[in-house]
Order: C-alpha cells, then sequence, then structure tokens
C-alpha cells in the first residue's frame, strides 16, 4: 500500500458517488467504503504475487521476494479481513453481499487462469472470463459501491455497473498490450514479465491464433515449456507485431471503453462524471 499504485479502484467508488449531487460532505460512508475495495485489491496482489511467483510489484520488490511467500499470504488475508471490517461499519447488507461476491468471482477468475495456466490455445472468450473475474469484477463493484451509498435507483446502480465492468475490461487489455510495447516507466515493472512468465494475455492468444507452424513452436518451447534464451523476447515481439496483436488488442480495449463511456449517458454532467470518462482516456493514452 505504502509503494503507491493508482487508488484507481477508490477513485472509481468516490466519483460514482459524487455522481449524484444531492450528497453533502456529512455523509462519509463511502470513504470506509473505499477502503474496503482498495484492501481487498491490495489483499489479491498479494496472493496473485505468490501465484504467480512475481518478483516486482509497482517498481518495487514484491512482499513474497522481500519477507516470503507466508507473510505475503498472511498480510493479504489480513487485508481482506480488514475489508469485511470497514464493510461492516460503514455498509449495508447490499453492500456486504457485493463485495462479498466480488470477493468470490475475484477467486474464481484467478482459479480460471490457473486452470488454463501456459495455454496460448485458449480462446479469447476464455480469457475475457479470467479478466472479468481477475480485474472487471472488482471496477465494477467499487462503481456500484458508490451508487449505493449515494442511494442511487437500481438502475443507475445498474449503469455504473456497467461503467465499471467495461471499464475493467479494457483497463486490463491496455495492461496487456502495454507488457509488449512499453518502457518500464510506464509499467512500474520490468518489461516483458508477462513473457517470463509465460502469462497467457491477448497479444499472445491472439500471435498464436495467427502464426505459422515455425512460430506455433516458437510458442510452444517459449510459453508452455518456459525454455526461453537471451533473444526471444525481441522476437516474440517482432511476432506480436507481424500480426497487429497489438492494434488488435488495443481496439478492443476501445470498444469495451466506448461501452463503459455509454453506460454514463443517463447521468447528469457534473465534473465527477468528467473525471470518470477521463479516467478511462487516461487508461488508453498509457500507451502513447
Amino acid at each position: 500500500i505504502l509503494s503507491g499504485g493508482k487508488r484507481l479502484r477508490p477513485l472509481l467508488t468516490s466519483c460514482s458517488f459524487r455522481l449524484f449531487e444531492k450528497n453533502t460532505n456529512e455523509n462519509i460512508n463511502h470513504i470506509g467504503l473505499a477502503a474496503a475495495v482498495e484492501f481487498i485489491h491490495a489483499a489479491t496482489l498479494l496472493h496473485d504475487d505468490v501465484i504467480d511467483e512475481s518478483k516486482k510489484r509497482r517498481g518495487n520488490l514484491s512482499v513474497n521476494e522481500v519477507w516470503g511467500n507466508k507473510t505475503s499470504l498472511l498480510v493479504g488475508d489480513f487485508l481482506f479481513s480488514r475489508a469485511f471490517q470497514l464493510m461492516a461499519k460503514y455498509g449495508n447488507t447490499a453492500v456486504l453481499k457485493l463485495l462479498s461476491d466480488t470477493s468470490v468471482i475475484i477467486s474464481e477468475g484467478e482459479m480460471l487462469e490457473l486452470s488454463n495456466d501456459k495455454d496460448p490455445t485458449i480462446n479469447e472468450d476464455v480469457y475475457y472470463d479470467v479478466i472479468n473475474g481477475k480485474t472487471a469484477s472488482l471496477f465494477s463493484a467499487a462503481c456500484q459501491v458508490g451508487g449505493m451509498s449515494a442511494q442511487g435507483s437500481d438502475k443507475e446502480v445498474e449503469y455504473l455497473k456497467s461503467f465499471g465492468a467495461n471499464f475493467g475490461m479494457s483497463f486490463q487489455l491496455i495492461d496487456d498490450a502495454i507488457d509488449y510495447s512499453s518502457s518500464n516507466i510506464t509499467l512500474g515493472k520490468n518489461i516483458g514479465d508477462d513473457f517470463k512468465e509465460g502469462k497467457i494475455t491477448l497479444p499472445i492468444i491472439l500471435a498464436y491464433l495467427r502464426s505459422n507452424k515455425a512460430e506455433k513452436e516458437f510458442w510452444k518451447k517459449t510459453i508452455v515449456h518456459l525454455k526461453q534464451e537471451k533473444d526471444d523476447f525481441h522476437h516474440a515481439i517482432n511476432i506480436i507485431k507481424k500480426y497487429d496483436c497489438i492494434a488488435d488488442t488495443i481496439d478492443r480495449a476501445r470498444h469495451f471503453a466506448n461501452v463503459a463511456i455509454d453506460s454514463l449517458g443517463s447521468f447528469k454532467d457534473n465534473n465527477y462524471k468528467i473525471g470518470l470518462i477521463n479516467l478511462i482516456q487516461s487508461s488508453l493514452n498509457r500507451l502513447n
């Protein structure tokens, strides 16, 4: 938590709450719930780093790399527990159910990813199920919590659910593209980490699908069997670029972003609606 990060999910909760102009500064429950959302996110990162055996997080050494897997798992469990304390204090039964269900969906996304580990032959729909579970579900919940705290109507909360889910899908797809086209400064991690870990992301799925026989053998060697040599990452980038896999990943991200923006259409224009739209544009611009 101290190492930074975008704090994007609590920002989504706060902006979603402020979409409803009837709110005053006297209603602060959404702040505690925004913290709960961030704690859930931080907990999943700690657990994710253990599963992926990641050595860096947000530009620093990961907790599991410095203090070991046991500490990383225990701190993750602690943050989950604190999140539920905050839910009980600042939320209601509906909020508690939403965030509890979301925690289950995140875990299901992790398990689905693990069951397809290092398999570049999975289809695009399965991958969307993975990132919907791991990423988009919490974006969606963060927005819904803001609307529920503001006592928005069921329809308004449903619009926020759609906004968050589609923003989350777009955000993750841009992350996928960045790892094969960015610098360490933009990523906050070593470029090519996904490749080195044999992590299946959309650029890899598209590249494998479009590759010739020799290129498919390259992917099997480097991704499935993790037998990688010095220049393999650069060769991977060349194949990915050859088949326009980055451009197509970005196009899909733009599609989800546009659906997200459309979901806000029924809300009155104010600075917070503009802020939510700007968050999406900023996410898309991370590759520029």
